[in-house]
């Protein structure tokens, strides 16, 4: 990521501070990513879900005689096949990146309390540590990252 070293607020911080704050913007960014993924793929199994009970309705179901025959023609559809094979993919991806989105959420709360509880080791010195609110401000305003309190 090279937008660290665009920042208009370089000089309010310390090597360490600049490489936590890196790794913190980083580490969002995953999180927001992972956020994204899931929501994607929840959209499009509810997309997919309608449109199965659609077709289950509309094309199957209302022309079958007795359950029984409405149950055999669902086993041999392959549409039917396809659709289950996709929520079965599609749990799985979700699972998996749910998974994924709550590590990245850990990783990242974790560094930002660490970086609001050793203000002191990252803003060593005293004019640093005057104008840290810039260099909150700014993490606020471009990457809606609050670093102000737990």
């Amino acid at each position: 990521m090279n937008a660290i070293n665009y920042w208009k607020v370089e000089p309010f911080i310390s090597e360490i501070c600049k490489v936590v704050l890196q790794t913190l913007i980083e580490k969002k960014e995953q999180k927001d990513q992972y956020d994204r993924q899931m929501k994607w793929w929840a959209f499009y199994s509810s997309l997919m879900g309608c449109l199965a009970l659609i077709y289950l309705y509309g094309f199957k179901l209302t022309h079958a005689e007795s359950v029984r025959a409405a149950l055999f023609s669902l086993a041999g559809d392959r549409m039917i096949w396809f659709i289950g094979i996709y929520f079965l993919v599609a749990g799985v991806q979700w699972k998996r990146l749910k998974k994924k989105c709550a590590k990245a959420d850990d990783e990242y709360e974790s560094i930002r309390k660490e970086i609001i509880e050793r203000g002191d080791d990252l803003w060593p010195r005293p004019e640093m540590w005057k104008n840290r609110h810039q260099v909150l401000e700014y993490v606020k305003s471009e990457y809606n990252i609050n670093l102000y309190h737990k």
